[in-house]
């Protein structure tokens, strides 16, 4: 474990503690709930039924989630970078590299793609995000370099979408 990794380590034990695996307050419970994927796509499910503007917003959400989630994982691939100390998933180790993110990437595209179609989302949904980012890491399956990373690729995703389709609430035509 190379240096940099060390002092990341003893960063995370810092942020959460060296036993904290499992939350046992309220907002803790539901951070370990909102950072799995399907929690996403029925939040996308219910924002697409409540009208044209909401149909858009998940629609743009869902999108950015895809590439963002397509495009972490080359990263993943070529940085090979192992998790925290204590991972696991079902009692045996985590198989992908953490860097970056993969949850973060998709979860904040989601939230700044369905928010640049329905801006009213963006509160709602970022403490969506927040909770589940401070699960992952509580849970050590993330260090919070990989979490800011993943933010960092959401955001590129999100830039990258508005360039190539202007959300209608930026003052484009109506789609």
């Amino acid at each position: 474990m190379s240096s940099r990794w060390r002092r990341e380590e003893r960063l995370t034990r810092k942020i959460v503690g060296r036993g904290a695996r499992r939350g046992n307050s309220a907002p803790s419970r539901a951070g370990d709930v909102l950072r799995r994927p399907l929690v996403w796509g029925v939040m996308a499910s219910a924002i697409a039924l409540t009208g044209r503007r909401g149909r858009r917003a998940a629609l743009r959400g869902a999108t950015c989630a895809a590439v963002a989630s397509l495009l972490h994982l080359p990263l993943k691939h070529a940085i090979r970078r192992p998790r925290p100390r204590g991972a696991r998933l079902l009692g045996s180790p985590l198989m992908t590299s953490s860097f970056p993110s993969g949850h973060t990437a998709s979860d904040l595209s989601f939230v700044f793609g369905a928010s640049s179609e329905a801006p009213s989302l963006f509160i709602p949904l970022s403490a969506a995000t927040v909770a589940s980012h401070w699960s992952l890491i509580r849970a050590r399956k993330h260090y919070p370099s990989d979490v800011v990373a993943g933010g960092a690729l959401a955001l590129a995703v999100t830039a990258a979408s508005w360039k190539l389709r202007p959300p209608a609430s930026a003052g484009g035509p109506p789609r």
